[in-house]
């Protein structure tokens, strides 16, 4: 009797200590904690001075858009962006109001309409008036908070439960300046449609393709190998995937583009890069058939030769919209230096055959002095041309600005740095 005494008088100690924790930790109702906990939130949306940068996935298979966000304590919030959703392509800004809900936990919803924002969740085209079967973008405006503190708040989309990450803007910075930061990124490494660009891990090659889309097409060299999509979004020093991404072994997400400007190089493992074009002269002699010049980069005995070359086509032949180019002309299985002007509606065009040899980063050009019956013509009668074709007829070494995406070519003669031209594709 004694020992079943203590029993009961240990259980009763014990039961006494759960009562008196389960009271300070329900000491509030469930709608009050929930309460507390939705005012938590709102206070740390609105805490950001300059507001935050919204890294906007419309679902796990889009690609991404970052959208500026300032949360005002009145319940209004504020938007801003510049992709092919806003007028023009061009920055813009618009309000609508938000409010922290409770559902099944802190969900931020902004609900009255937005034209940043909710263009991504509505049910039809944003670029026309034509539904898309009821599902436009498939985008989310309302979003579960997963996980935040005052420099990063995780969201999830209520509906396709697209990860979307809020990012502290700091203050120093105007938003528009931010914005043409994020454009000026996303046009170095990939206006113009520029090339494949590739991955080597472990010797095994990747290939990724479609990076103005912002969605990569990623393809393993090998047999039985299928392309995958990888997408993406421009952040201010290079490029974040929607998701972790494992290449033979790797797990890599987050890229910064490399001072040289030839490479991504990934943060979690900087073995792990996207390259650009390690080889001007193999880019040129294979990836583009027609180079054009850039009349605004070219050395001054260069502008000269090309100045008096537009000038004898315009009066010589009353000729507009003048392009000087070098091309490869499968007709004549040769390299050209190409001329074409417009007179009407009537594009003109004369070809002076060359010879070009390429090595790594350089190329050999020479002037074979035949012609196409255009050309002859043109070789003839226009001031300049025979001689800017002799002044091409020399060796050349390449380079760019950024050879991640070559989207200008600069080849300046070996012997003689003050001689160049410069050259895009077309």
């Amino acid at each position: 009797m004694k020992r079943i005494h203590y029993i009961v008088l240990a259980l009763g100690l014990i039961l006494s200590s759960c009562a008196k924790n389960e009271n300070d930790i329900f000491s509030t109702s469930p709608a009050e904690r929930l309460d507390s906990a939705l005012k938590a939130d709102v206070d740390l949306v609105t805490s950001s001075k300059n507001g935050w940068v919204m890294e906007y996935f419309a679902n796990s298979g889009s690609p991404g858009y970052n959208l500026l966000v300032k949360f005002q304590p009145s319940g209004q919030a504020i938007f801003a962006a510049s992709n092919e959703y806003t007028v023009n392509n061009a920055y813009m800004t618009d309000s609508c109001l938000f409010e922290m809900i409770g559902d099944n936990g802190p969900v931020l919803t902004f609900n009255t309409y937005n034209k940043i924002l909710h263009v991504f969740s509505n049910p039809v085209d944003p670029n026309g008036s034509s539904d898309l079967d009821g599902y436009g973008l498939e985008g989310d405006y309302e979003f579960v908070i997963m996980k935040a503190d005052s420099n990063k708040i995780i969201l999830k989309g209520k509906k396709k439960s697209a990860v979307i990450v809020l990012n502290k803007l700091p203050e120093n910075i105007s938003w528009e300046k931010y914005v043409s930061d994020l454009d000026e990124m996303n046009s170095l490494l990939f206006a113009n449609n520029t090339s494949k660009l590739t991955m080597t891990v472990n010797k095994v090659v990747y290939s990724f393709s479609n990076g103005a889309n912002h969605v990569f097409s990623v393809l393993k060299y090998g047999a039985n190998s299928t392309a995958f999509d990888v997408p993406f979004i421009i952040t201010q020093n290079g490029i974040r995937f929607y998701e972790s991404v494992e290449f033979e072994g790797n797990a890599v997400q987050n890229f910064e583009l490399n001072a040289e400007k030839s490479a991504l190089v990934s943060t979690e493992n900087a073995d792990v890069q996207i390259l650009g074009q390690e080889d001007l002269a193999a880019y040129f002699m294979s990836a583009v058939k027609t180079w054009a010049f850039v009349p605004e980069e070219l050395s001054p005995n260069m502008k000269v030769q090309y100045d008096a070359i537009v000038q004898s086509c315009i009066t010589n032949f009353n000729a507009e919209n003048v392009q000087l180019a070098i091309k490869y002309y499968p007709i004549r299985n040769s390299f050209e230096l190409s001329l074409s002007f417009m007179v009407g509606q009537i594009r003109n065009e004369g070809n002076l055959d060359m010879t070009i040899t390429s090595t790594k980063n350089s190329l050999t050009i020479l002037n074979k002095g035949t012609a196409d019956t255009n050309g002859a013509t043109y070789k003839a009668e226009v001031t300049g041309l025979n001689e800017m074709a002799n002044l091409l007829s020399t060796g050349f070494t390449l380079s760019a600005i950024a050879k991640i995406n070559p989207q200008v070519i600069k080849l300046t003669k070996k012997t003689d740095a003050t001689t160049w031209i410069s050259i895009k594709p077309l």
